[in-house]
Formats: structure tokens, C-alpha cells, sequence
């Protein structure tokens, strides 16, 4: 609902004036979260989110500010936008106003609506505050949260991968775990006695279980379980936080076929509540709390040596704590944050996550690299997202100007860039700004954008990127050295650009 009116200004004040104290990026992130919430893709949210401020970004905030809150929106918005634009633009500036007239008005409905919730900063300290003095609240979760647990330590406690290599192991007869076959033995007994269809259940429970092989990944099968002496198949997908894909479970099936065409099988679909697998008629729906019994049941009956039981113990503990669910817990939990919802949530909000792990490696490679002389990394324009830096050889490409006023605040108008996404990957590119260019500077983008076109080719455009690397994929498990020879192959890749770049520009 569009808010026009003086009134409706008015009851929507507070949010206004806390969203004028937001800087640039805070503000433009609150505004992505919401047009993502409206169903809007990737590209579009960054190109309506970066249309929307154009004004903020090569005018300044306040003209931003006085645009989006003017009782005349439209006549002042049209008047403000073709004076910057014709500024910058060489184009037919009239249609250019009304497309961005037309994404600031969004932006204007949307912070005079009942969807736009700039909360006052105070409130949120408010809200921290509280939850300190009352701090004594997290001593229920003490039972918990002071035991000692080796899978909390090395952070596999919610990777999939690192459960099924402790299920292999444990499935295994022949490790040195001390519980023989019992495990496996448990495994097929399950499946025996719930899955029963044309299966021996005599044979199959009496049979020597000794001289099972394990294999992991496999064809992609998690776990593979081979007795030759048998003739006997378990075949196990272990699904946590993952569902079904590409039809694989009938495609694993199919192989356990044609490689093993004279051996009994079972096929066990193994998650967190036991849901019923895509191929119910072959596959076996098993949940952890079976897997949780199975183990108590043959920990029971054996002596373990201490390390071997402590191991056992700490899995187990895990497996009840962020697999199976623990009642007591989960209530305790949910008492503390009906109590502490709002500081709960901004904790969590800003909470070092594998994004922040994968940023830290990448900024301290950039630190090392500046300590080298190879590049000049410029820490307080980086981010979680993105490590910015510059070179000697861009520097002396693109000069820097005399102010600070390119789209970073900055005096330089361009930045290369490690874009870090989520902590799953990252690229190297080069970004360059138009906000104020001089027309010797203009000049020198567009030169360079006639070498090395970027994709964004608009007459009016903001950044370029006239050259990114392809993006690093990162293993589960992350590794600093393995990520700094990933960068220095990057670095290489730069260089040999700006060689060709500085080729071009002579």
C-alpha cells in the first residue's frame, strides 16, 4: 500500500529517520532482503537494488533522502534524476528518468509501508543488554553445553560426510573398535525383521557377518557393505541435511544389480526420521534413533578400552543432540528464547559462520600479499563478502583522484575484488566505479571497456567489471594452505590481464 499522505508520513517517521542514520550498505542490504522476500531472482534484486540508489550514490544521501521523502514525489524525483543523469549520460535521458523514477517509487512504497521494519539501534542494545543481566538463563544448557565432545571439537557434528565415515568404521567387523559384527549385524536384523519381503529372515539372521569389506563413495554410494563369502550386499544412503536427487537411488540400485547379480541385497535409506524413501518397494526407510539403539545395544555388551568408549560415547551424545532431537533440550531452549527472542535473533544474525571462516583466509592472504609488495589490500573496505584491494599497475592506469568520491567513498575508482560466496567459493574480478568520474577517467573506463568488454554495457552504468575470474569451489573441510595456492594461481591470472591491459592502453 502506497503512503502518501502527510499523516501516513507521520506515523511512519521513526523508520524513516532510522533508516536515514543506515549507511549505504546496511541500507541496500535491508532493501534485498525484502524485494528477495517478493519473489524476485538474483539478478533482478541486484539491478533494482542498485537502480534504486542511484541517486544516493553519484548526488549523496541527503538528495536521496529529500527525493524519497518529498510530498511531490514524482515532479521532484523526475527534476533530481534528469540533472544527475544528463550528467553521466549521453543517451536518451527522459526514458532513463522514467525507469528510475519508476524503481525509487518502489523503494519509496515499500519504506512507507507496513512491510518496512528500520528498527531504532537502541532497542537492539536494549535488547542485548537484557539478555546479559539475565545471562544466569543459559545455566539449564550447562548439561549440555560442558561435557567435553570430540565431534563439537573438530565441528563435524552436522556434516553428513563425517557420519558416515564413523558408520563405516563402526559397521565394520574388522576395526578396532571392539564390537565385531554387531553393528552391521544390528543393520541387517532391521531390515530382516521390518522389511521382510523376499528375504530368508533365518538365513539372513544366522549368517557369519566376519568378512565384510566396507567401501565409501562407491559409484557415490555412501556406504557399501560386501560379504563374498555370503553373497550378501548392504548398501546404505545416509541422508542429514540433504533430500533425494537425479533419481539416485534407483540409479545406485541398478549398479548393486549389474555388479552383483547372484548376491542377496538390502538397501537401507537411512535419515534423521526414518522418511520414506523415493523407491519404498527396494529400499528400506531407517531412522537414526535405530542406529542410536543398535549402538547402545552393542556398547552393553562389551568391555571398550577408554579411548575406543569414549569415542563411542561422544557420538552417540551427538547423534541425540543435533540428529534425533533431545525433548529436555529442545524445551529449555525454546523457554530461553521466548524470553530472549530479539537478542537471540541479532546474535545469530551476526554469528561467525563459515562465511566468516572462508573471509578471514582470504583476508589474510591479502595481508601477506601487501606485506610482499604484490598487492595493496585496503582493510576497511573489505567485508565478509568481499576482500578489496589494488595494484601498482591499475593505480598507474587509473590514477586516483583528488577526492574521496568514487562509489566506495574512496579515492580510486576502481578495486580488484575476492567475491567470497558463503563461504562455498570465491572468484577474483576487477570493479570499476563511475560515481564522479572526470571525463580523463571516463575516457580511460571506456578505453578499457573496448579491450575488455564487460557484460553490463548500459550508457548510465554504475560498475563495470571488465575482468573476474572463474569461480574456486571449496571442500567441505577447508584448508588455509589449499586456499592460498588457489589464490596465488588467481593472482597469476591477474597479472597476465593487466599485462594484456597495459598493452592495450599504450
Amino acid at each position: 500500500m502506497v503512503r502518501g499522505t502527510c499523516n501516513n508520513r507521520r506515523n511512519n517517521s521513526l523508520d524513516i529517520e532510522n533508516a536515514k542514520q543506515l549507511s549505504y550498505e546496511n541500507m541496500r542490504k535491508i532493501y534485498k532482503t525484502h524485494l528477495r522476500g517478493q519473489g524476485l531472482g538474483k539478478n533482478t534484486v541486484n539491478t533494482v537494488s542498485g537502480d534504486t540508489f542511484y541517486l544516493w550514490n553519484n548526488v549523496g544521501q541527503d538528495e536521496f533522502w529529500r527525493v524519497v521523502t518529498s510530498d511531490d514525489f514524482d515532479t521532484v524525483a523526475r527534476k533530481a534524476l534528469f540533472v544527475a543523469l544528463s550528467k553521466k549520460s549521453s543517451g536518451n535521458v527522459m526514458s532513463l528518468v522514467n525507469g528510475y523514477v519508476s524503481t525509487l517509487r518502489r523503494f519509496r512504497n515499500y519504506v512507507y509501508s507496513d512491510e518496512s521494519h528500520i528498527e531504532e539501534e537502541p532497542d537492539n542494545a536494549i535488547a542485548l543488554k537484557d539478555f546479559l543481566l539475565d545471562i544466569e538463563c543459559l545455566d539449564p544448557l550447562a548439561e549440555w553445553t560442558s561435557k567435553f565432545n570430540l565431534f563439537d571439537i573438530l565441528k563435524i557434528t552436522k556434516t553428513e560426510i563425517r557420519h558416515s565415515n564413523m558408520l563405516s568404521w563402526l559397521l565394520n567387523p574388522n576395526e578396532n573398535h571392539g564390537l565385531s559384527d554387531s553393528i552391521i549385524r544390528g543393520f541387517i536384523q532391521y531390515v530382516a525383521t521390518t522389511f521382510p519381503e523376499d528375504t530368508d529372515v533365518f538365513d539372513t539372521l544366522l549368517m557369519d557377518c566376519h568378512d565384510f569389506t566396507l567401501q565409501r563413495e562407491w559409484h557415490n554410494i555412501d556406504i557399501l557393505a560386501v560379504s563374498s563369502n555370503e553373497k550378501f550386499v548392504l548398501c546404505i544412503e545416509n541422508k542429514i541435511y540433504s533430500g533425494e536427487h537425479d533419481n539416485q537411488l534407483d540409479r545406485y540400485r541398478k549398479i548393486i544389480e549389474d555388479t552383483y547379480p547372484d548376491y542377496e541385497k538390502m538397501y537401507i535409506f537411512l535419515s534423521p526420521e526414518g522418511i520414506e524413501a523415493s523407491d519404498p518397494d527396494y529400499w528400506c526407510s531407517m531412522s537414526y534413533q535405530e542406529v542410536l539403539r543398535i549402538i547402545e545395544n552393542a556398547r552393553k555388551k562389551v568391555k571398550l578400552l577408554p579411548d575406543v568408549e569414549l569415542l563411542i560415547n561422544n557420538y552417540i551424545e551427538a547423534i541425540r543432540r543435533d540428529i534425533v532431537g533431545d525433548e529436555r533440550l529442545v524445551q529449555i531452549c525454546a523457554e530461553i528464547y521466548a524470553k530472549h527472542k530479539k537478542a537471540l535473533d541479532l546474535i545469530f544474525e551476526n554469528r561467525p559462520d563459515r562465511a566468516s571462516e572462508v573471509a578471514d583466509i582470504l583476508k589474510a592472504w591479502a595481508i601477506t600479499k601487501t606485506e610482499n609488495g604484490d598487492i595493496e589490500v585496503v582493510l576497511d573496505k573489505c567485508s565478509k563478502s568481499y576482500i578489496r584491494f589494488k595494484t601498482k599497475v591499475m593505480s598507474d592506469i587509473l590514477p586516483d583522484a583528488e577526492e574521496e568520491n568514487s562509489g566506495w567513498n574512496t579515492k580510486n575508482h576502481y578495486f580488484y575484488e575476492i567475491r567470497n560466496n558463503e563461504g562455498t567459493g570465491f572468484l577474483m574480478s576487477l570493479t570499476l566505479s563511475s560515481r564522479n568520474l572526470t571525463d580523463e577517467e571516463r575516457n580511460i573506463c571506456d578505453k578499457i571497456n573496448e579491450h575488455f568488454p564487460s557484460r553490463q554495457q548500459k550508457a548510465n552504468w554504475q560498475w563495470r567489471t571488465p575482468f573476474a575470474t572463474k569461480q574456486v569451489k571449496l571442500d567441505e573441510e577447508l584448508s588455509e594452505d589449499k586456499i592460498f595456492e588457489q589464490l596465488d594461481k588467481k593472482l597469476v591470472e591477474l597479472k597476465a590481464f593487466e599485462g594484456k591491459l597495459q598493452k592495450a592502453m599504450m
